[in-house]
């Protein structure tokens, strides 16, 4: 089994187009309606990731102009220091062949390198990656089980009833629109902002993340390299100037149907007011207003969310696949 391993930088479209396109033939197999990847999207991914940094490990079986498979692993460097995560994909029609196995073989000797000892990585329910990552040695035990949602945005009488009911409830604070990176005067608040989501339900031991003005600035490069542009709306408290929370999506510039809604979360002090129905209303608003190429958004959820769950579903989401988080210790 040929497996070549490929450095960020000799990456080129070619190559990022095959990879995709066997994302895009494992989505159709599986019946899954997921956001699909492009050639531009997937070498943005691997070369930028969302930390500034790029994938630390890519491998790819077969021709590497006609790949069967591919995996990649990013090495968390700030924190979760242990901890080696890692993607990957097989052909449907290359399956059985020993193709995803010959992968993970180089994942694992390239993870024990690193010096890592703990490996997180998932499976969508209803394929076969799960039985494949059991017989490997990965459990499900301590790990997410999420929830990917789909938004249609066509429903706009829907959406502006309930902003209207929301903003009611809110009437004691402002919303905020920013798109693109975060204004360098804004960094020191935007840090909060960023670090109320690790409220979220996680995988056990994982530790969360340590937002700083660098780190912010390192996402938003990350997104700029990625050729994606973020959309942020805030909600600010209008007595006192706090920021009370924060939704974030971002638009992949070279597949835009389908925008990821990334991280919505309110500050502790700042829930109750229904100030997370208000953010994703306005999202909502402001891309059917100035982005007419993005006709829905995903999200994930855990489904122990409850919370999130419940917005989402008055917002009118489908869910569209569930994935299941896996774990192994070497």
């Amino acid at each position: 089994m040929l497996i070549t391993r490929i450095r960020p930088d000799d990456l080129d479209l070619d190559l990022t187009g095959a990879m995709a396109a066997i994302d895009v033939a494992s989505y159709a197999d599986a019946g899954l309606e997921m956001a699909l990847p492009t050639g531009a999207s997937m070498l943005g991914e691997l070369r930028h990731g969302n930390d500034g940094g790029p994938a630390d490990a890519i491998f790819v079986s077969g021709p590497v102009d006609a790949p069967t498979g591919w995996a990649f692993v990013a090495l968390p460097r700030h924190e979760n220091l242990d901890v080696a995560r890692v993607r990957g994909r097989v052909h449907p029609a290359s399956r059985g062949e020993g193709v995803g196995s010959a992968l993970l073989d180089a994942v694992l000797d390239l993870t024990r390198d690193a010096g890592r000892h703990q490996l997180t990585t998932s499976a969508w329910d209803g394929t076969s990656g799960g039985g494949f990552l059991e017989r490997r040695g990965f459990s499900t035990a301590g790990r997410l089980v999420n929830a990917v949602r789909r938004l249609e945005l066509d429903d706009g009488g829907r959406i502006d009833r309930l902003y209207d009911e929301a903003a009611a409830h809110a009437s004691a604070y402002e919303l905020v629109r920013l798109g693109g990176p975060t204004p360098p005067e804004m960094l020191d608040e935007m840090v909060a902002v960023h670090a109320a989501i690790n409220d979220a339900p996680t995988d056990e031991g994982w530790e969360p993340d340590v937002w700083t003005r660098e780190r912010v600035m390192e996402y938003d490069a990350s997104m700029v390299g990625r050729g994606e542009t973020v959309y942020r709306v805030l909600a600010r408290h209008r007595a006192t100037g706090a920021w009370a929370g924060m939704s974030l999506l971002c638009v992949a510039e070279s597949a835009p149907s389908i925008a990821n809604q990334e991280d919505t979360s309110v500050m502790r002090e700042h829930r109750g007011s229904r100030l997370g129905l208000l953010m994703k209303c306005d999202m909502v608003r402001w891309l059917r207003a100035e982005r007419p190429d993005v006709r829905a958004t995903q999200t994930w959820n855990a489904i122990d969310n409850t919370h999130m769950i419940a917005v989402n579903d008055a917002l009118g989401c489908r869910v569209v696949g569930v994935n299941r988080g896996y774990g192994r210790t070497l």
